[in-house]
């Protein structure tokens, strides 16, 4: 019986609150203005985790066999200063642990910004709506769908100062409740940052951390005391620009400090299409 109680409160866990980090990755000149008109990003992410900590930082499990792999669409427009553009993720996610998988088109990623009328950097508010359309079923251990709408403002900011450059990206999280579970996730606030220097033309690495904390959780009305999560990432770039119509980069973080959450590494590319 105990077995089968802690194989239900890890799906449980898994199931409602599984946060992957491929979503916290900063990219050179995320927030530099682009060239009016139409731009395709591919954002193809490999997220690997064995595993996931309790309240205080300390394995919970340590034989989780997450992994989470696919890719990110981008369709960015930039009108003057307006920018809006749409992400729709594709994959699969899987979980050793509890033998289970789930694949598919995941949460749809809807921003609006407009760049602000400064000369020494570009600074970009934007307003960004996740959309519920993954897979969600709560009978099942493990969803590539989160089964809830998130609200999220976030602000870029990036300075070129040769060698080197500063791309800074704020976030704040408003997450709704999932009708299926009752469940409403706590809201969360993340920083990111990444320093780059030239290596050659069009050729640049440098360093990258990401913070993310976010508040308790809500179950049926009730806090759910000592559930929110906590991430501290850090990593690299290289970015390779020497295509006419095509920006190419690596990135690869290791979670190196979390709570309530998973620890992993990820691995990110991006390649931007301009037309």
């Amino acid at each position: 019986m105990k077995t089968l109680i802690r194989w239900m409160a890890l799906a449980f866990f898994v199931g409602a609150f599984l946060r992957p980090a491929t979503a916290h990755a900063i990219n050179f000149a995320t927030g530099s203005r682009p060239t009016p008109g139409y731009q395709l990003k591919l954002f193809p992410f490999y997220y690997s985790a064995d595993t996931r900590t309790n309240k205080d930082g300390d394995p919970a499990v340590t034989d989780l066999g997450l992994k989470k792999y696919g890719v990110m669409i981008g369709n960015c427009y930039q009108i003057g200063d307006l920018q809006l553009n749409a992400f729709i993720p594709v994959g699969e996610l899987e979980v050793g642990k509890l033998k289970s998988d789930d694949a598919g088109i995941g949460d749809f990623q809807l921003r609006a910004g407009w760049y602000l009328p400064v000369e020494w950097a570009s600074i970009l508010p934007m307003l960004m709506v996740k959309v519920p359309t993954g897979s969600f079923d709560k009978t099942h251990p493990v969803n590539y769908g989160e089964g809830q709408v998130d609200l999220v403002a976030e602000l870029y900011l990036f300075k070129m100062l040769q060698p080197f450059s500063f791309d800074t990206v704020l976030k704040y999280n408003v997450r709704f409740r999932n009708p299926d579970t009752d469940v409403t996730p706590g809201n969360e606030f993340s920083a990111e940052a990444l320093l780059t220097y030239r290596l050659a033309e069009k050729i640049r690495v440098g360093p990258a951390v990401n913070f993310l904390v976010g508040a308790d959780n809500n179950k049926g009305g009730s806090m759910v005391a000592d559930s929110g999560l906590m991430r501290l990432s850090a990593g690299g770039e290289i970015w390779y620009g020497r295509f006419d119509h095509a920006k190419i980069s690596l990135a690869v973080y290791q979670d190196l400090l979390t709570s309530n959450t998973n620890e992993g590494v990820t691995v990110m590319s991006r390649i931007a299409f301009m037309f």
